[in-house]
């Protein structure tokens, strides 16, 4: 009797369990190689926070970040975290014409622009890049669809003395850091979240010959695609200091990534739980990758817009 009391129990709990689980919808996101493991990290976190709305968030990679928008236009997928400036090249009226795209929360998480010199160089600082030079700057960008290449080729949009210049797609950004000591590369960039700790930033602080530029022209932090201003100027951190103080950091140019969704193909369940978590402050843990990454720049990133040295 017990027995079979205690199987109709497990059961049940079994079927309660199941049934909680199968409730849950699936929330597709297209997240970029170029990012995936940051973007993947912060899908993961955000389907932490939907679970209480009886949703789970997935990340899809895709190719490039364009495709993942393209894919959330058509309603392939229901959201997309993208680079800003291209979310915002895609909200455009003449890409999107019906206003489908909406982004949810606007700027979310920061991405710094860090672009690495050789102390026997030729390029010391944003200045020697607008010069006259005899011969082309080689800047090494990383993926040809990425947002280090993007960001740059926009950067000589709004610059039209950033003009003599000759890139270089190879995505071993340590490997280039070597052609940058040898002579073959005269800057390297690359874009991460803003985090001392990230093997690429370290490797440029901890090495005596090498150092990170200053990118602060004004009309970066200025500029607009659409009605969007897609990009800021900051110091980010460089070093961790001593228990946050006396941290090394960099002037330099900040793009972000945005939750774009196309409103038309959202549910309105979902669409209240992505603002909700989206918006919400504090419901994200404060040991997250995004609480720690917008902690960060609460609290140790100084924005410059008002002057600019």
């Amino acid at each position: 009797m017990m027995k079979t009391l205690f199987t109709t129990l497990l059961c049940g709990v079994t079927l309660t369990i199941s049934a909680t689980i199968t409730q849950a919808e699936i929330l597709k996101i297209g997240i970029g190689t170029q990012s995936e493991e940051s973007s993947s990290l912060i899908v993961s976190e955000m389907s932490d926070a939907l679970e209480e709305y009886d949703y789970t968030a997935i990340a899809i990679p895709y190719a490039d970040s364009q495709t993942s928008l393209n894919n959330v236009l058509s309603g392939k997928i229901a959201a997309a975290l993208s680079p800003l400036d291209l979310a915002a090249r895609s909200m455009t009226a003449e890409n999107d014409p019906n206003e489908s795209l909406l982004l949810i929360g606007g700027k979310l998480i920061p991405e710094a622009l860090f672009c690495a010199a050789y102390q026997g160089g030729s390029i010391r600082t944003y200045d020697d890049l607008t010069d006259v030079q005899e011969q082309p700057i080689k800047i090494s960008v990383g993926n040809e669809k990425g947002t280090a290449a993007r960001t740059f080729q926009q950067m000589m949009k709004l610059d039209s003395d950033l003009k003599n210049i000759e890139f270089f797609y190879e995505e071993n950004t340590g490997l280039e850091f070597n052609r940058l000591l040898s002579g073959r590369r005269d800057l390297v960039c690359f874009v991460t979240m803003p985090n001392p700790d990230n093997e690429l930033v370290e490797t440029v602080v901890e090495h005596d010959e090498l150092f990170f530029i200053t990118l602060n022209n004004p009309s970066f932090d200025r500029a607009k695609i659409g009605k969007i201003r897609p990009y800021d100027i900051m110091e980010v951190p460089i070093t961790s200091g001593f228990f946050g103080f006396n941290q090394k950091k960099v002037k330099t140019l900040v793009t972000w990534l945005g939750l774009v969704i196309n409103e038309n193909k959202t549910e309105p369940k979902l669409l209240d739980a992505l603002t909700t978590v989206v918006m919400e402050p504090g419901l994200l843990p404060s040991n997250s990758l995004w609480g720690q990454t917008k902690q960060l720049f609460d609290t140790a990133v100084t924005s410059i817009k008002d002057v600019i040295e």
